[in-house]
């Protein structure tokens, strides 16, 4: 299904033009490491995607985008900041006070950026992420890799 830009915007997806790159990294990254997350989802079982997650001979673990691994709206990995673990986003609101949940649903149904203003991970400033997100073909599962 087509969304037009008004509805994409209303819902926090903004299109790629213009949005490409992070002060972490680029779309493409993004989409690559929530591609192979998704992989090892659909591949190996939300649990192995899980144990992956912070394994050294994987990506992740290593990246300055921030990833996290969904079951549902629940947060089950995350490789910057383990404390958002088991944290409801269909009960978190970013910055601007829009749950988040919706958003990153949104832009996993579309394989799509969310836009979401979250505070950086590392001087805990006010910032602007674009997440590209993504849902498992099976179970339950999305990834968002933001930058």
């Amino acid at each position: 299904m087509q969304r037009s830009f008004f509805t994409a915007a209303l819902l926090g997806i903004l299109p790629t033009a213009g949005f490409t790159d992070g002060d972490f990294g680029t779309r493409e990254e993004a989409k690559q490491l929530a591609e192979l997350m998704i992989s090892i989802v659909d591949r190996d079982g939300i649990e192995a995607a899980v144990t992956a997650m912070h394994q050294p001979d994987q990506p992740f673990v290593s990246s300055r985008m921030g990833i996290n691994l969904f079951s549902g709206s629940t947060v089950i990995a995350d490789n910057r900041e383990p404390e958002t673990i088991a944290a409801d986003y269909s009960e978190t609101a970013d910055l601007t006070g829009a749950l988040v949940w919706p958003i990153v649903a949104a832009a996993a149904a579309v394989e799509g950026d969310a836009a979401l203003k979250w505070y950086h991970y590392d001087t805990q400033e006010e910032y602007d992420y674009m997440c590209y997100s993504k849902a498992s073909a099976v179970g339950d599962a999305t990834v968002m890799v933001c930058r």
